[in-house]
């Protein structure tokens, strides 16, 4: 089954976080913008995995399962997955430091959020990438252990 071809709300929410983050880095609100920047991509990366049925709800497992079953299984660009964990590592930096984060750095954020964010549009409308697996399709079948007896364990 593939996907619908009319609007994700997901990647509507994606895009909108995009624009806040732009206004955000225009502002001088670097941080903020690194913040709602990560926001868009996490989004983004949220909308493919659930195309393939799957879903996570921490950042980290958002970004451990697109990296593994998007990028690896699915074939998207490997550098959205470099993207998208960097984004979080300094969004977390962002939030959590005491400096002030520069707006280069916002800026930044922003090019690399936007390219995730076009790469998993582009691969969303791409139904022999992005269609769920057929059941069984991805994971192979798991053995049973071999039975030993008790003189081979000690």
């Amino acid at each position: 089954m593939a996907p619908s071809p009319g609007p994700r709300p997901g990647m509507a929410r994606a895009r909108r976080e995009l624009a806040a983050a732009e206004l955000l880095a225009g502002s001088g609100f670097a941080g903020q913008a690194v913040v709602a920047a990560t926001r868009a991509a996490l989004e983004s990366a949220q909308v493919a995995l659930a195309a393939l049925d799957e879903t996570r709800d921490k950042p980290s497992d958002v970004v451990s399962a697109y990296v593994r079953r998007v990028v690896r299984e699915r074939a998207m660009d490997p550098v959205t997955g470099r993207k998208l964990r960097s984004l979080l590592n300094r969004a977390a930096l962002a939030e959590r430091s005491w400096a002030a984060v520069p707006v280069e750095e916002a800026r930044a954020a922003l090019a690399d959020a936007t390219l995730v964010v076009k790469e998993v549009d582009e691969w969303l409308d791409d139904p022999a990438r992005s269609a769920p697996p057929r059941t069984g399709a991805t994971r192979r079948a798991v053995r049973p252990l071999k039975r030993r007896r008790a003189s081979e364990t000690g």
